[in-house]
């Protein structure tokens, strides 16, 4: 990291400029809420120089709506660094000294996406953003992780917005889908974690709705089914799927565009869930003027109402899932998880199933609450909070922002010793009656 850079006009700080770092190009949510935030910089004709990031996986280049900003080679010329990027992947990142990264004469932005109440014990979570000038939490649920685990992080709400692209169609023949039946909806990343994103639960709930073949299907899109991670294995989700009448699954990766399409397609979107840092696919449904059946816990509860939504209760559990990052070491003690209420479901089906008018006003209201999210997010709140963390920068203390990243390029070895220490302590809170993690 240099240390050569001129200090900062703060005043202007934000028209100088912003370097937007993440997935840009990647076929993930990372990548879609990476490609909004750089639409809303450009709606304000902030100069953006645009560094994408391989996150693996064959998901690189994926999406290639903003390739022409990409900077190349990767170059960060601006006082602001904005990182679309969870710890972990900002700590290879770190690890791997870019000549281009600099950050100590930068502000240093990052939007994180987490799921579960507490905030993760691995990777180091609260170090990453304790380090940060400004952390941009992107739903409510995810503040009150920060605040809980990490209390002198400053965080603030980033409220977030889907942009719908050009180019989609609401045509079943496109995929094959039947043309007067209703369609419920469910797009499952299977590498995301198939315990979190819990498709069981919505089939659960088709087979109560539809003890007998109906005129109704459930159309279940499939990504990343073939990534061979021990947690992505969708082989019993297909052989349950095999054995349900009036179900159609696409199993094929399709483009931003296509799987919108599809969401449009049909009538329904379902997502019973038992933990969302935000719900891109429900905010999309209902952007698009779907009624969506969601469990009424975690990041969907940001842009959800019982106005707008299908909202289904739930029971807090504890987490049980094989997905790495859902490991009890990783997690630490205390973490819980939404698990809903397959009858409440059931019944939303029924009822949207036997009235197309509540169909149409559901998704009416959906429609208009999202339009109005995409136009406060538009107003320009994440620039304020970005000129605010710039008007406080102080370029002089150099010093000591280089030992604070430094501290994060340890040895592996006195990492995991610190992580272990901070495991026993939040263990021991529990024990003591305060699982939130607070002394």
């Amino acid at each position: 990291m240099s240390d050569t850079h001129p200090g900062m006009d703060t005043a202007a700080t934000v028209h100088a400029g912003v370097n937007l770092i993440g997935h840009l190009t990647a076929d993930m949510g990372l990548g879609v809420a990476a490609r909004n935030t750089l639409t809303t910089l450009l709606a304000h004709d902030c100069p953006v120089a645009a560094i994408d990031i391989d996150p693996g996986g064959g998901r690189h280049n994926a999406d290639v709506t903003f390739s022409h900003l990409l900077t190349t080679p990767p170059a960060a010329p601006h006082p602001i660094n904005l990182f679309h990027l969870n710890p972990g992947d900002f700590i290879t990142l770190l690890d791997s000294r870019p000549r281009w990264l600099d950050m100590v004469q930068r502000v240093n932005a990052i939007v994180p996406f987490w799921e579960l109440p507490l905030l993760p014990l691995v990777p180091d979570w609260a170090g990453v953003l304790g380090a940060m000038d400004l952390v941009l939490a992107p739903s409510r649920s995810i503040l009150d992780a920060i605040k809980r685990s990490a209390l002198a992080v400053h965080a603030v709400h980033y409220p977030q917005t889907v942009f719908l692209p050009a180019g989609m169609t609401d045509c079943r023949e496109t995929f094959g889908l039947p043309r007067d039946a209703v369609l419920f909806f469910m797009n499952i990343d299977v590498s995301s974690d198939l315990a979190r994103k819990n498709p069981a639960a919505a089939l659960a709930a088709f087979r109560v709705a539809f003890p007998c073949n109906e005129n109704v299907s459930l159309v279940v899109k499939l990504s990343h089914s073939r990534t061979r991670m021990p947690w992505a294995d969708p082989t019993d989700l297909l052989a349950e799927l095999a054995g349900m009448p009036n179900t159609i699954v696409i199993d094929r990766q399709l483009s931003y565009v296509e799987t919108l399409s599809l969401s449009a397609a049909c009538d329904v979107y379902v997502s019973l869930h038992r933990a969302e840092g935000l719900g891109l696919n429900l905010l999309e449904a209902m952007s698009l003027g779907k009624p969506v059946i969601a469990t009424d816990w975690s990041g969907n509860m940001d842009f959800m109402s019982h106005d707008d939504a299908c909202l289904v209760g739930h029971d807090l559990v504890p987490v049980r899932a094989r997905h790495v990052a859902y490991r009890p070491e990783a997690i630490g003690p205390g973490q819980v998880w939404a698990e809903p209420r397959i009858a409440e479901a059931a019944a939303w089906m029924r009822r949207l199933t036997d009235d197309a008018s509540l169909r149409r006003r559901i998704g009416s209201a959906a429609r208009t609450a999202m339009d109005a999210r995409r136009s406060d997010v538009l107003q320009g709140g994440v620039l304020a909070d970005l000129s605010q963390a710039a008007a406080a920068f102080q370029p002089g203390h150099s010093a000591a922002r280089r030992m604070r990243w430094q501290r994060l390029r340890t040895p592996t070895a006195t990492r995991a010793w610190k992580l272990a220490t901070r495991v026993a302590r939040r263990l021991r809170r529990v024990i003591a009656g305060r699982p939130d993690g607070r002394g």
